[in-house]
């Protein structure tokens, strides 16, 4: 159970960390912001995608090998990096709508 409670508090820092930066990246049109959030969303799928992968790929499927474990984990922690991403995304441009729209009746 502390292994659980540990990497959602990972995920959940990361998650956050990464939304903060894509906002300050969309208001500030910096990129380099863009894809420090980026590596945030990435790095929260990589700690879920591993977690998954070695608690229930070692019950379920006890004689792979290490590539074959590899290869899971990667797959799935790209899988989960890419749609935390995209939920970021779609978070940050859903925050500065109000922002934008009150910028361009100026």
């Amino acid at each position: 159970m502390l292994k659980f409670l540990l990497i959602a508090a990972v995920v959940y820092l990361l998650y956050t960390w990464g939304v903060r930066l894509q906002m300050r990246a969309r208001l500030f049109k910096q990129a380099w912001l863009f894809l420090a959030g980026y590596t945030c969303a990435m790095a929260a799928g990589m700690a879920v995608g591993l977690f998954l992968t070695l608690t229930f790929l070692e019950r379920v499927w006890a004689e792979a090998s290490v590539v074959e474990i590899s290869m899971v984990s990667t797959v799935l922690s790209a899988l989960i990096g890419e749609y935390l991403f995209a939920r970021s995304s779609r978070l940050s441009l859903l925050l500065i709508a109000p922002l934008r729209s009150k910028e361009q009746k100026r």
